[in-house]
Parts: structure tokens; C-alpha cells; sequence
């Protein structure tokens, strides 16, 4: 069973999930702008970030440190590294290629979008984890979405049964906002930092599905709009002169 869908269902469904994604982006991209605050800041995001603050517990605290380890990088490249090492052993180059281009892409966005906006990240008082980059946007929450959704679209496929299949989806969705919600309690990020984390790295795992199916997509569409040969016309050559064997056969 392969593991990355290529039928015609999914090639034309790739431009309609793109551009939810683009649209989505630039919608949290709106709202992180210098629009509804003077500071760079979304309405929602002090706001949200104050009652994360006043509502914080021991264990929380302590669930939120160990859940927030699985999303740096470290982390998430051992987990791609093998990953990918596995799709090699068993014969799958160009999905290995697929899982680290997609891990690669979301560190690039990451470094380039924190540089391009900007944005400070949360008062000192409030964090309860040393982080010296910029805020904008949660490195953790793209590249956890990124790099989780690409490694389920690959592998959960392959599960045979039903029941599996559905724990494992639920299992990356839970930790794909896990790690962006513990970005927010641990106070190291403001909400709107992980809301477009989460939208810029689903919009870069549908640009590598597209890139990886497309070319199959056409191949095959190719193949289905090309007419069958007729009869007598296999080559240009014309029909084919009978040869001295067939004058000896007859």
C-alpha cells in the first residue's frame, strides 16, 4: 500500500487545501501587524497570556517543561533523522527525501519569519524558560506541525487497521497542541505566535505533498488522455512486409 496519496481525488484536492492555508496565514499574519495595537500586538494575546500566567499550578508547570522538549529542534531532528533513516533501510529514497526537505524547509521559515517581523517575545517575569531569539513566529509550534503531520501522512498509512490509524492521528494532533500550548504557559511566546506556527507550518507540509504528488498527478492524468493506437497503426512504419519466413510458414 503506498503510504503518499497520488490519485486524481488527491492531486486536485492540493490547490483547495493550499489556499486555505494561504489564507489562514495571512489572516494570523494580519493580526500580528501593527493593526489593533501599537506594539505588534493582536488584542487577544496579553489578554490570554495574563490568565495563562494567573492560572499556573506545579504540575502544569511540570507537564508543560517535558511536553515543550519534544517540540525544539533537537528533538524534532533525531525524530526526522530516524525517520528518515527507516524509510532509506526499507527502500523509500524519495519519501526519506520528502520527510527531511519538509523538516529542512520549516527551520528555514522559522529563521526567516522571526527576522522578518520581528516581535519580542513575552515580559521576562512571565517566562519560566530562557529563550534568547525572537517571538514570531513559535519555532516550536511550526516545527512540530511540519514535521509531525509529514511523518503521519507517510507512515499512518501503512497501519492496517482502522482503529489504529484514527489513535495515531489523534496522537499527533494532541502533540502538535500540546507543544504550541506549552509555549504559552511557559510564557516564552505570545498566542498569536503559535496560531500562525501552526498555520505557516500546514501550509509548507501541503506545498511538499503538492511538489511530491503533482508530478505523479500528471503523469497519470498524461496517460489517461492519451488515445489508445489503432489497429494496423502500432508504428509510422506502416504495415509490416511479409518476410521470407512467413512465405516458408505458408
Amino acid at each position: 500500500m503506498s503510504s503518499i496519496p497520488n490519485n486524481d481525488r488527491s492531486g486536485r484536492a492540493f490547490p483547495a487545501l493550499a489556499a486555505v492555508a494561504v489564507l489562514l496565514t495571512a489572516f494570523i499574519t494580519v493580526l500580528t501587524g501593527n493593526i489593533l495595537r501599537g506594539d505588534g500586538l493582536a488584542a487577544i494575546d496579553p489578554e490570554i497570556s495574563g490568565w495563562v500566567v494567573e492560572h499556573r499550578t506545579d504540575t502544569l508547570t511540570a507537564l508543560a517543561r517535558v511536553v515543550t522538549t519534544l517540540g525544539d529542534t533537537l528533538t524534532l531532528t533525531i525524530i526526522t533523522v530516524l525517520v528518515c533513516a527507516a524509510l532509506i533501510w526499507r527502500g523509500h529514497r524519495r519519501k526519506a527525501t520528502l520527510v527531511a526537505g519538509t523538516g529542512i524547509g520549516a527551520a528555514v521559515l522559522t529563521f526567516a519569519g522571526k527576522r522578518l517581523v520581528g516581535r519580542s517575545r513575552p515580559p521576562t517575569a512571565d517566562r519560566l524558560a530562557f529563550e534568547s531569539s525572537l517571538s514570531y513566529p513559535s519555532g516550536h509550534s511550526l516545527g512540530s506541525m511540519a514535521v509531525i503531520s509529514i511523518i503521519a501522512v507517510a507512515l499512518i498509512p501503512r497501519l492496517h487497521r482502522t482503529v489504529t490509524r484514527v489513535a495515531a492521528i489523534a496522537a499527533a494532533v494532541i502533540l502538535i497542541v500540546a507543544v504550541g500550548s506549552s509555549r504559552v504557559y511557559l510564557g516564552v511566546h505570545w498566542p498569536t505566535d503559535v496560531l500562525a506556527g501552526w498555520a505557516i507550518g500546514a501550509l509548507w507540509v501541503i506545498i511538499c505533498l503538492g511538489a511530491y504528488t503533482y508530478p505523479n498527478y500528471r503523469w497519470k492524468t498524461s496517460a489517461m488522455n492519451t488515445p489508445a493506437p489503432r489497429d494496423g497503426a502500432l508504428t509510422n512504419a506502416g504495415p509490416r512486409e511479409p518476410s521470407a519466413r512467413d512465405a516458408e510458414s505458408s
